[in-house]
């Protein structure tokens, strides 16, 4: 089956298995152990089964402009495309037949192929034919990625975070326990918007590695091994044209009042949130294009001039 030209691809966590976004809005994933035939195919959906409710995806025609697994998974990924939609996909199988799980993450869809929340079994008015909003341009997602994980387990790994930039914001949602959104940064008014830098958008995580404490000179060195074995704390570096920001990403323990339904009795339950905090900022003399992580202290970019 022709699907138009690549657009986007993503490898594994354990390089296995490959996803590729298309320009006719299709993904694809394969096992590169059986590379002929693509192991899930998650075709685009129509505007009238958005409207009626009935699915959610992109479009077709719509080029898919990230694609990236979540976590360790080989059929949960996450996609965008150039309307400014991304997706989490989780890709199951009930008697040998696709059944894909698919939730809206970030951007809303053309007023006119809204799901209609009177509609009820795709009973109603006929489905009104697709316009593309050219005039949404600045929610294109510009960049988008799913937080890896890394060589030391962290707090943040059960939360599977996903970070997208738009030409206007940041943003962090966590697609467990509940789909959230953890952190939403705007672009400020000083922060280049000029024709050049205005659409040139780019992040890169860096995940939680191990970092032993250190020993004591004195600590025989059969003890040593014994140390305990602690994670780096997962990193995010992001850009709008010119400037980097670096934040860190953590987890914070709050207790939080519940309610039973049935005794009307209420206990403090201890919940997980999120945190971030920004701790860096700097600028290069040229808009970045990219930006990729060597080590835990040492990034590479590509500037554009």
């Amino acid at each position: 089956m022709n699907v138009g030209a690549v657009t986007s691809l993503a490898l594994s966590h354990d390089h296995t298995w490959v996803a590729s976004g298309h320009a006719s809005g299709h993904v694809r994933v394969f096992d590169l152990n059986k590379p002929g035939v693509p192991a899930r195919v998650v075709p685009p959906t129509s505007p009238a089964a958005v409207r009626e409710g009935r699915r959610e995806g992109h479009f077709p025609g719509t080029a898919i402009t990230s694609i990236g697994f979540v976590a360790g998974r080989h059929t949960a990924i996450t996609t965008a495309d150039e309307n400014g939609l991304a997706f989490y996909h989780s890709l199951g199988k009930v008697l040998f037949v696709d059944a894909t799980d698919v939730v809206r993450i970030l951007g809303k869809y053309p007023e006119d192929v809204s799901p209609d929340p009177t509609l009820r079994g795709g009973v109603g008015p006929g489905p009104m034919p697709f316009r593309r909003r050219r005039e949404r341009k600045a929610n294109t997602i510009l960049a988008m990625a799913p937080l890896p994980l890394g060589t030391c387990p962290h707090q943040t790994d059960g939360y599977n975070l996903i970070a997208m930039v738009t030409p206007a914001k940041l943003v962090i949602v966590g697609l467990k326990p509940k789909p959230t959104t953890w952190y939403r940064r705007l672009r400020r008014d000083n922060e280049e918007k000029g024709p050049r830098e205005r659409w040139k958008g780019t992040l890169a995580w860096f995940p939680s590695v191990e970092n032993p404490s250190p020993a004591p000179e004195n600590l025989p060195q059969k003890d040593r091994s014994k140390l305990e074995v602690r994670g780096t704390m997962p990193m995010l570096i992001f850009s709008w044209g010119k400037q980097f920001h670096l934040i860190w990403v953590s987890e914070k323990k709050i207790m939080q009042p519940i309610k039973n339904a049935k005794t009307g009795k209420i206990s403090e339950v201890e919940l997980g949130a999120i945190v971030i905090q920004e701790v860096s900022t700097w600028a290069t003399d040229e808009a970045v294009l990219a930006i990729r992580w060597l080590s835990a202290n040492v990034g590479s970019f590509l500037v554009y001039s």
